[in-house]
């Protein structure tokens, strides 16, 4: 076959394929948009039919697919749906998708105080090795070991800081000390975040 012949061939599949792409593409987020604003709406009868429709499994991975059904769950509330939207990943997973559904764990059951669900996704963010994994550590001891052994470390991480971003470390400072038994510097820190919303109202 004649090479230019052979290269007008390959520059239009290629051109063809970048034109199918760019339209899945562009379907997609369209899709995207619509399932976000069912949710965000609460229309969760909407959200349901699309998210179960042949249209979203034949665009969106399975990973996207159960990531905004546990969104879902989580807006309702529902604490049963939610345990099962998280034990629904059974596919396989690249690093980032870990990380992101992980963390998502860690973080709402810490919130529960639930220990043995929260050590589980701790478990796995730190076999991850996940950039922020002293922070990891630190709301661990906190709130499931309810220890205080990094008050030194939070109190060195908001020297420097603008008043505004040094309120989440004085909420963590706060737990830290009445963990340790300190009421006094625990409500200390409490007078220093209340201070600063009644300035920011």
């Amino acid at each position: 076959m004649d090479p230019k012949i052979l290269i007008a061939i390959v520059a239009v599949v290629f051109i063809g394929d970048m034109g199918f792409q760019f339209y899945q593409n562009k379907k997609r987020n369209d899709l995207f948009e619509k399932l976000s604003s069912f949710l965000s709406k609460k229309d969760y009868a909407s959200f349901d039919e699309l998210i179960d429709s042949a249209e979203t499994r034949k665009l969106f991975p399975a990973y996207n697919i159960a990531f905004l059904k546990l969104n879902e769950a989580m807006l309702k509330e529902d604490k049963k749906a939610i345990d099962q939207a998280f034990d629904s990943f059974g596919m396989r997973m690249n690093n980032a998708q870990k990380e992101a559904l992980y963390k998502k764990g860690f973080y709402y059951y810490l919130g529960l105080e639930d220990k043995a669900k929260t050590r589980t996704y701790y478990d796995l963010l730190k076999g991850l090795k996940v950039k922020d994994e002293k922070m990891l550590d630190v709301m661990y001891d906190t709130y499931i070991e309810k220890g205080c052994k990094f008050i030194d470390e939070v109190k060195g991480l908001a020297e420097g800081l603008k008043e505004e971003q040094k309120m989440p470390y004085y909420a963590l400072l706060a737990d830290m000390y009445r963990n340790k038994g300190e009421e006094d510097e625990a409500k200390g820190y409490e007078k220093r975040i209340a201070e600063y919303s009644e300035k920011t109202l």
